[in-house]
């Protein structure tokens, strides 16, 4: 028999995907929806789902272990809070709040109840993510000496300057927010080391928009290498990615790394000490936005272990992503609070 968990859906960025998830996933048996006529509509193409009109009563259901909170950033902050005082363990949409604030307010109430709050940062369950990370851990490109990430999507004015993502007020930031953040994460995720510095330049290109919809980003780990990290809504017409659209490089003393997610050769590894081989990844039928990355919550939930990926990651995103935009203002590097 599953578990009964429920949701609360107003305006996230991947619900259809999210749902798919949910309604996939054997071991959800019941899910109990809240939110907006969004929610409702939701509820009602699933035969799982029941819409319910009271968020208040979510939490204080006791035999209610978690909640999926897909909204916008600013809400989102606030839920996530309520939801992990309340000792529920809480599956959200990224970034998981507009501030590093917000987040650090989350991280010590989730340590008080015993809860935990999972960004969706999917990018850490794909097979090209874990193969990068495999040959960074196995010694394939010896010292890590440098890396780029890059992720360059639509326009706003296509996908519609009004959206929440688009404001400061609502959204807290731009597309380091929405995108790049999968990129500070998984850099993180594969190398094993925290971004310890960063030096950027984050413009808004569209003047109805206002959040950086363009950002370069220079990036000092830890251990010393340095790196970019490029993203911008930029691309019309918006025809699909192309190489230099998303991507990723990584090079060190005695090997390298080519990696474009969306090819028909995803990975390409060379090394003089290990022998690797090209990556080609068939994704057909993998679910709806983040099966594996789900399916990891309700197990962590199930044993009461650490999530893949929780709380503490996500408020070190936001300090990379708010280190960035005081370099960017102040013109001068910037450390990243540990």
């Amino acid at each position: 028999m599953g578990i009964t968990i429920g949701a609360y859906i107003d305006g996230g960025g991947h619900v259809a995907g999210h749902m798919k998830d949910v309604a996939m996933h054997d071991g959800i048996e019941r899910l109990l929806v809240t939110g907006s006529d969004e929610a409702r509509e939701m509820a009602a193409t699933m035969p799982k789902a029941e819409f319910v009109s009271d968020w208040d009563a979510l939490l204080a259901d006791y035999d209610l272990p978690a909640l999926i909170v897909l909204t916008n950033n600013r809400d989102a902050g606030r839920l996530n809070l309520q939801a992990v005082e309340a000792g529920k363990w809480v599956y959200g949409e990224k970034p998981g709040a507009r501030t590093a604030a917000e987040m650090a307010a989350i991280v010590e109430a989730c340590r008080r109840s015993g809860a935990h709050f999972m960004p969706c940062y999917a990018r850490r369950t794909f097979a090209d993510t874990l193969e990068i990370k495999r040959l960074i851990d196995s010694g394939a490109l010896g010292e890590l000496w440098s890396f780029q990430a890059n992720w360059i999507a639509s326009q706003a004015a296509l996908r519609g300057v009004d959206w929440w993502g688009f404001s400061g007020e609502i959204a807290g930031g731009g597309i380091l927010y929405w995108l790049g953040c999968h990129w500070i994460d998984a850099i993180s995720f594969v190398t094993g080391q925290r971004i310890a510095e960063v030096s950027a330049l984050c413009t808004t290109a569209d003047p109805r928009v206002s959040v950086e919809d363009v950002a370069c980003v220079g990036l000092r780990l830890e251990g010393g290498a340095i790196g970019t990290l490029r993203c911008g809504y930029l691309l019309n017409p918006f025809e699909g990615y192309e190489d230099c659209h998303l991507m990723t490089a990584w090079e060190g003393s005695d090997g390298w790394i080519s990696h474009h997610p969306h090819g028909a050769v995803t990975l390409r590894a060379r090394s003089r000490t290990h022998e690797v081989r090209d990556l080609v990844l068939d994704r057909s039928g993998a679910g709806g936005y983040a099966p594996a990355m789900l399916s990891d919550f309700i197990e962590a939930l199930e044993r009461r272990r650490r999530p893949l990926v929780c709380e503490d990651d996500a408020l070190y995103v936001l300090r990379v992503i708010e280190a960035a935009y005081e370099s960017s203002r102040s013109g001068v590097a910037v450390k990243v609070q540990p």
